[in-house]
């Protein structure tokens, strides 16, 4: 018995034949997918340092230290450096890593890795992600008593699923047939 398929002459057991081992191929797709994913959303998420803004469409630039500022006004030259750049222990604490096995994908989880944060010389195993994510500016840095300032670096973020989209929606499908 054959069935027809656009101009294409395919019988049952080529059927069978061609999609045996598309379960398999499907699930080592998947976590081609979750490595490109927790690849490019720890690139997104790093270049926001880059720009000194969240890296998405519109967003607004982080606010300034207040030590520039006080230059700034005072009409001071001074080398401003970037924001939250001057160890990049921040910036270099992010990271993915799987949720589920190779023989179950389940995800990928994106985070700041605090055990990043134990090397840095000013700020010694106090991970300070959170308070740069967090809008409400109720933390503190360390032991000071500064208030906190919002400078968000990761999240939803457009610039992600478009580049997801892009780049890894097409490995989860890559080998079958068309």
């Amino acid at each position: 018995m054959e069935n027809k398929i656009g101009d294409l002459q395919i019988s049952i057991p080529q059927f069978i034949a061609q999609w045996r081992t598309k379960p398999h191929m499907f699930q080592a797709n998947l976590w081609s997918f979750e490595v490109k994913a927790g690849k490019t959303a720890q690139a997104v998420f790093r270049e926001s340092f880059d720009l000194e803004r969240f890296n998405k469409p519109n967003s607004t630039p982080w606010k300034p230290r207040a030590a520039d500022l006080r230059a700034k006004k005072a009409r001071k030259t001074i080398h401003i450096r970037p924001i939250l750049t001057q160890t990049e222990t921040l910036k270099k604490s992010i990271t993915w890593k799987h949720l589920g096995g190779k023989n179950k994908p389940l995800g990928v989880n994106i985070y700041t890795d605090p055990d990043k944060f134990w090397t840095s010389a000013s700020h010694k195993g106090f991970c300070y992600a959170a308070v740069h994510n967090d809008p409400s500016g109720t933390h503190s840095y360390g032991n000071t008593s500064s208030p906190s300032i919002q400078r968000q670096f990761m999240g939803h973020s457009s610039t992600l699923r478009i580049k997801l989209e892009e780049n890894a929606t097409p490995i989860i499908f890559k080998g079958f047939p068309k």
